[in-house]
């Protein structure tokens, strides 16, 4: 007796009807409605990631149009009759799938054309399933169109790729288009616990959402990765199997990373960095789990992680403990940079010591996590007074208790608010700057972040309702920043609020400005950074004080505006 083949789940659990196909309800429903009311298409396009249901759908797809066991195409093939079973099993001759990877020359093409006259032999339609069809030769896409306008009753053509942007606009516009999406999470979860009661296996909660996660929203993908656990585990798949099967990375080293970094210690960073290569791991995948851990550090930071981190709860606690020891905008800072560093590498090389550079930047003391404390210290100066307030405040009187920086100088009745605050004003170019630094005070309250690049930024001039925001030559992530869709709304928002004639903005990069070498700055001794619109000798008390110092010896920047404690110039302000 010959032995039982295996059959791999992907294949096993493949969807035979339009209900089985799983997180893609949008277009299941749509197809099922075309065929009950008989508004069928002669050309489908399939477009989504690969493992996602695609050739499965246009099987389905042909099966209902082919189905005997009705007289009409229907929305539910009964899977039994001949017809239904040589299409599941790729063998009808009315159903012809063509790889467009192998096959994308023009003669191939034309084949097709000379063909497709021919009527079908056991079914109502003749299908034509065309996969990876954006590898198609740009000749062969030109003999395919005239086709494709006006085809023989008898013929369908389902076209499927994960490279849309690749396929001729003509080819699309002859087509119903079908958006296939990745599936959720959840969604899979439901799947693999139904396989699993199938075979009568069982996985723990953590481990079924760490295969969904690796899976990528991918159903081919999950049940392959679910087919390997069942020959590695013995009973129950656990949350370390699955890491240890796929190769990835140890929780416990990112926990061991995030305290090296808390503590900055570099040759403790350097030797787990080491540890990743030496193993054999992927660095671009170490990058981007990296990243991943710190964004759960940030949902730790923020919210309850147990309804949005399904993982055990001894990994909860140790991200909690660590998210404790961070400031928000430190992990939002580190986000961002391990952000940067996730793509864009063309070898592991690379990427080593781009990560390794990384790690000791942001470990140096006074050059990134101490910049975040600066800039708050800066915010404090600006709401209590000038330099010279903090420095006073900073020495109490012996038997006083320590003053409140908040409310550093002399005790006086709090100003009123700025006219417009209150109601909205027309700006002009004379008051152009104090309306637009009024506004960037009120973002800094709502978006830390957007308020602080937005000092980066001078107001140069207003033409039809929009006012031009000039950055340094070399602040082009502060201008990225304004220019993100939500950072654009919430300017523009508060441009309409406080203004009656701006409603939007445009941005530009200032060119090199040049050092002057003589003048009063140059003789002060202030250094290369003054400029000629600062009074020198305010620009030199300015950089007397420690903190203006150090905010000008991190950013590299340059004194652009002075403001006494007192209120009768203007605020001191390092501008990078």
């Amino acid at each position: 007796m010959a032995e039982e083949r295996y059959v791999v789940l992907a294949r096993k659990w493949r969807p035979q009807r339009f209900d089985d196909v799983v997180g893609q309800e949008h277009i299941t429903r749509t197809l099922k409605n075309a065929l009950a009311s008989g508004r069928i298409h002669h050309a489908f396009l399939f477009i989504g990631s690969r493992g996602i249901g695609k050739t499965t759908s246009a099987r389905i797809l042909a099966k209902a149009l082919n189905c005997l066991a009705f007289d009409k195409p229907t929305p539910d093939p009964c899977g039994e009759c001949d017809n239904c079973v040589s299409i599941g099993a790729g063998t009808n001759i009315d159903v012809i799938e063509i790889d467009g990877a192998s096959n994308n020359g023009v003669d191939d093409v034309r084949e097709i054309r000379d063909n497709i006259r021919m009527v079908p032999s056991h079914g109502r339609r003749k299908v034509y399933i065309i996969d990876e069809v954006h590898q198609l030769s740009g000749a062969a896409f030109n003999a395919l169109l005239k086709t494709l306008e006006e085809p023989p009753p008898h013929a369908v053509f389902i076209l499927a790729t994960t490279e849309a942007h690749k396929i001729p606009a003509t080819i699309i516009s002859r087509c119903q288009r079908y958006d296939f999406r990745r599936v959720a999470i959840n969604d899979l979860i439901a799947l693999l616990q139904k396989i699993l009661d199938d075979e009568g296996r069982t996985a723990s909660e953590e481990a079924l959402h760490a295969m969904s996660r690796a899976a990528e929203g991918g159903v081919r993908d999950a049940e392959s990765i679910l087919d390997e656990m069942l020959t590695y585990c013995d009973g129950e798949i656990t949350f370390k199997a699955v890491f240890e099967m796929l190769g990835l990375v140890d929780w416990n080293l990112f926990h061991q990373l995030t305290g090296a970094i808390l503590d900055k210690d570099i040759p403790r960073q350097l030797q787990l960095v080491e540890d990743v290569v030496a193993g054999g791991k992927d660095l671009t995948q170490f990058v981007n789990d990296v990243l991943l851990y710190f964004r759960n550090l940030l949902v730790c930071k923020t919210a309850d992680p147990r309804g949005l981190l399904h993982l055990p709860e001894d990994e909860i606690r140790g991200m909690q403990e660590h998210a404790g020891r961070f400031t928000m905008m430190e992990l939002i800072r580190l986000v961002e940079q391990f952000a940067q560093l996730s793509s864009g590498f063309d070898s592991q090389l690379a990427q080593r010591i781009a990560l390794e550079a990384l790690l000791i930047r942001i470990s140096k003391a006074g050059v990134e996590v101490s910049v975040d404390s600066v800039l708050e210290k800066l915010l404090r100066l600006e709401e209590g007074g000038g330099a010279g307030a903090s420095r006073a405040a900073a020495k109490p009187k012996a038997g006083e208790p320590p003053p409140n920086p908040r409310q550093a100088g002399p005790a006086e009745p709090a100003p009123a608010a700025p006219a417009m605050q209150q109601q909205r004003a027309t700006v002009t170019e004379a008051n152009l700057r104090e309306r637009w630094q009024s506004i960037v005070e009120e973002l800094v309250q709502d978006d830390l972040n957007l308020g602080l690049r937005l000092n980066e930024a001078v107001p140069v001039g207003i033409e039809d309702g929009v006012v031009t925001l000039q950055f340094a030559a070399d602040a082009v992530e502060a201008r990225s920043v304004a220019e993100r869709p939500g950072c654009r709304a919430a300017i523009e928002e508060a441009l309409a609020k406080h203004t009656e004639n701006l409603r939007s903005f445009r941005t530009a990069l200032a060119a090199p400005m040049e050092v002057r070498e003589a003048g009063p700055e140059a003789e002060s001794g202030a250094g290369p950074g003054f400029y000629s619109a600062v009074n020198a000798e305010d620009a030199r008390a300015a950089f007397e004080d420690p903190l203006v110092s150090k905010v000008m010896e991190v950013f590299k920047g340059r004194i652009a505006k002075v403001r006494r404690a007192d209120g009768a110039a203007d605020a001191g302000r390092a501008s990078s």
